[in-house]
């Protein structure tokens, strides 16, 4: 196993700790005027938290259950580097993307995100992409609109 990977999954999981203490801080907190709201301040950073923390166990143990595999065979592994092209790439997709919500709201770029964000992870059939894209839109709009009663911002340009 990488040691690159145990890396990964270890500060994944502290920065949930941390998210997940705030979230506690957050809720315990919390202002008696915002009693009647869906989601109480803190019980979102509290979920997310805690799913992050899950994710970060699971990334780690299939890693171990991926080297005990492989642990017979003799693999030449090739060094990672610290910041691959991928990366560089999902990053530059999420600047774009912070940068054109605050112009042009909410939809439009987080159509354009997502599309190029399963591009580059991998989904390789358009159909495929468009379908992912719409239904995690959709899941993003019940979520966080109805659900939640957030609202996402329109942008300057439509104001």
């Amino acid at each position: 196993m990488k040691r690159t990977t145990v890396i990964e999954g270890c500060t994944l999981f502290v920065i949930s700790i941390f998210g997940f203490f705030g979230g506690v801080t957050l809720y315990i907190n919390r202002d008696a005027r915002t009693q009647s709201s869906v989601m109480a301040p803190g019980t979102y950073v509290l979920v997310l938290s805690v799913a992050l923390m899950l994710t970060a166990l699971v990334y780690v143990s299939l890693s171990f259950r991926k080297a005990s595999r492989t642990a017979g065979a003799e693999l030449r592994e090739t060094r990672a580097p610290w910041v691959s092209p991928i990366v560089i790439k999902v990053a530059s997709a999420f600047a774009v993307y912070a940068y054109l919500i605050q112009w042009l709201g909410y939809t439009l770029p987080t159509m354009l995100f997502l599309v190029v964000e399963f591009k580059l992870l991998g989904v390789k059939s358009w159909k495929s992409n468009i379908v992912l894209t719409a239904v995690v839109a959709a899941l993003f709009y019940i979520v966080f609109i109805k659900y939640c009663e957030m609202t996402f911002p329109h942008g300057t340009l439509f104001d």
